[in-house]
Order: C-alpha cells, then sequence, then structure tokens
C-alpha cells in the first residue's frame, strides 16, 4: 500500500476514534450528579446543530462547489439529495425494526433501549463517511474542522444517551459503553471514505455533497427536534447560531 494512503487512512481512523471518545465527556457527569438538566442538554444539542450545519455547508458544500466548474455543480448537488435519503432511509429502518436487539440490551433495558441505541449508532454512520470525506480532500485542516463539529455533537448525545439509559434502570458504566458503541461506524467508515476519495478523486465533490446531505438531514431531523422539546425557540436559535458562528471561527482558525 502507498505510504502517503497509508498515513491518510491511519490520521482519518485515529481521528475518527477521537471523535467516539468524546462520547465519555457527555456521560462522565453522571458519575457525580444524580440528574442533569434536560435544557441544558438541550441547549448543547442545538449548539451542535448549528456547528454541524456550518460545517456542512460552509466547509463540505463549499469545498466542493470549490472544486466543480459550470454544470458540474450538479454533483455538489445530487451528493446532497442522495446523502439526506441516506440518512434517512437508515433512520427509517431502525425506526421499523423493532426486535433489533444487539447483545441482549432489550433484556436489561427493554425495547425502548434498543432503539435508543440502535438509531444513535445508525447516524454514526454518515457521520463517520464525513470525516473521511473531509480528511480524504487532502486538507488537514478540513478534517479537523469535521471532526471538532461531531466531538461537540457526540457530547450533548452521550448525555441523551445515558438519560434515556439510566431512566431503564443501567449503571452510568453500562451507559459509557453503550454511548461508546453507538460512535463505533465513526472510526469504522472514515478510513473507508477516505480511501474512497483518494483512489477515486473525481468522485470527491460528490463525496462533499453526500456527507453534507447526511449531516443536514440529521440536524433537522433529529437535533433541532430534541432541542425544541426542552427549550423555547428563542433559546433554540440562539444556540444554533452560537454553533453556527463558533464553527466557522473554528474553521478559519484551521486555515479553512
Amino acid at each position: 500500500m502507498d505510504a502517503e494512503l497509508l498515513r491518510l487512512l491511519l490520521i482519518t481512523f485515529v481521528a475518527a476514534v477521537v471523535a467516539d471518545l468524546s462520547m465519555v465527556l457527555g456521560v462522565a457527569p453522571f458519575f457525580f450528579l444524580k440528574d442533569l438538566s434536560k435544557r441544558a442538554a438541550a441547549t448543547l444539542s442545538a449548539v451542535a446543530a448549528g456547528m454541524m450545519a456550518a460545517a456542512s455547508l460552509v466547509q463540505l458544500v463549499g469545498e466542493g462547489l470549490r472544486r466543480t466548474t459550470g454544470l458540474q455543480v450538479w454533483e455538489v448537488a445530487a451528493g446532497i439529495a442522495l446523502g439526506a435519503v441516506f440518512y434517512g432511509g437508515v433512520a427509517r429502518w431502525v425506526k421499523v425494526n423493532e426486535t433489533f436487539d444487539p447483545f441482549g440490551l432489550r433484556a436489561t433495558g427493554g425495547a425502548a433501549a434498543v432503539m435508543i441505541v440502535a438509531a444513535m449508532t445508525a447516524h454514526s454512520l454518515p457521520e463517520g463517511i464525513a470525516i473521511g470525506v473531509a480528511f480524504g480532500s487532502g486538507e488537514a485542516g478540513f478534517g479537523i474542522a469535521v471532526v471538532s463539529a461531531l466531538a461537540v455533537h457526540n457530547v450533548p448525545e452521550a448525555i441523551a444517551i445515558t438519560l434515556a439509559l439510566r431512566a431503564k434502570g443501567l449503571s452510568v458504566w453500562q451507559c459509557m459503553g453503550w454511548a461508546l458503541v453507538t460512535s463505533v461506524p465513526q472510526p469504522l467508515a472514515a478510513p473507508f471514505a477516505a480511501w474512497l476519495m483518494w483512489i477515486f478523486e473525481p468522485l470527491l465533490p460528490f463525496g462533499l455533497g453526500f456527507a453534507a446531505g447526511a449531516m443536514l438531514f440529521l440536524v433537522v431531523d433529529d437535533l433541532l427536534p430534541d432541542a425544541l422539546e426542552e427549550i423555547d425557540p428563542s433559546r433554540t436559535a440562539a444556540a444554533f447560531t452560537a454553533g453556527a458562528v463558533g464553527m466557522i471561527v473554528l474553521g478559519r482558525l484551521v486555515g479553512l
């Protein structure tokens, strides 16, 4: 294997593992607190939504458009559409397959616990693809920005998982284990996506659009509705905007 390609795959894998391990930060407070404010968790979800939206539109889509000319813009647009369809299909599969029971989780926490873990695991796949595509573009700063957004997103996600599973009777250690499991698709998918972008470089604009479409669907279908369940629209909008601004500033700091 080409040494440069091997280096790219290793860096991508390590970055995705770091994003996965950020789940620990969301679970850790539960070792010291009996409960965590749902409003605080919802606010973090809105912040993460803003960061992911900015990463999708400003960085992923922006980079894709920069690499195309004239009518080639359809490649980015098609990628966005198919990425959204892909994520929507995965989410729907999880919802209709209620008997899905990994590692006997149903016996511990019931069907609801299975659905929580399955849903969170399913939507980690496009996140891993986003990491791989970002690093596969050949710009390390781009990859760092996307990983940073997903790492921040993983914190409220881990909080949500822990709140839900604790209510089903699981221990904090069990919650931490399942939180980490739900993000395993990130380090699994990221190197593969980076390899595809390396081998089939002409697919890069499409791949960037695909990752953006999946992330945007996640923001609108999951993160924002979760935030709006606990906090009012004004606070959600403020937190979303703060996240978007933070992501844009971070992108500038790493040279995007």
